[in-house]
C-alpha cells in the first residue's frame, strides 16, 4: 500500500537501476529489497533517500517481513494497528 508521492523518482530510479517506467511503488519494492538482500543498509538511511510526502505499507509474505514509513513530518495521515 503506498500512498502521497515521492518528488525524486528520477534519482531513485538511477539509484536502484530501475527503468524509466518505474513507478513510486515499485521503487518503495526496490528500497525493501535493497533491506533484505544487498547489505547493511540501516531502515531509516533507506526511507532518508525518499524525497516527497508519502506513507506505505509493504508485506513480504515469503520472509514475514513488513516495511512500514512515512515522510519525517507525517504530511500523509497513517494509522495502523495489529
Amino acid at each position: 500500500l503506498f500512498q502521497g508521492h515521492i518528488e525524486n523518482v528520477a534519482l531513485l530510479k538511477q539509484q536502484y537501476g530501475l527503468n524509466k517506467t518505474a513507478n513510486e511503488v515499485i521503487i518503495v519494492i526496490e528500497a525493501f529489497r535493497t533491506l533484505r538482500d544487498r547489505g547493511p543498509y540501516p531502515a531509516d538511511q533507506v526511507v532518508r533517500d525518499i524525497q516527497g510526502k508519502f506513507a506505505f505499507v509493504l508485506f513480504d509474505s515469503a520472509s514475514k517481513a513488513t516495511f512500514i514509513a512515512t515522510d519525517p513530518d507525517g504530511n500523509v495521515p497513517f494509522f495502523w494497528g495489529t
